[in-house]
């Protein structure tokens, strides 16, 4: 997990990892514990996708 100062991180907080396998990074799991709302890469992974095939198939996503 990146040096990062966790213990300021609240309920608050949104974070999240590009990284989408393992879905719960360790930098995750620790932003976690202390109550920040976390998301991995996989959503960013789908909106890529859908743009990119309504580029490639003319249609809209």
């Amino acid at each position: 997990a990146p040096a990062f100062p966790y213990q300021h991180l609240t309920s608050a907080h949104y974070v999240m990892d590009l990284i989408y396998n393992p879905a719960q990074t360790r930098f995750l799991q620790l932003a976690s514990k202390q109550g920040a709302h976390t998301e991995n890469g996989m959503p960013m992974l789908i909106g890529q996708a859908e743009g990119a095939w309504a580029i490639w198939s003319g249609t809209s996503s």
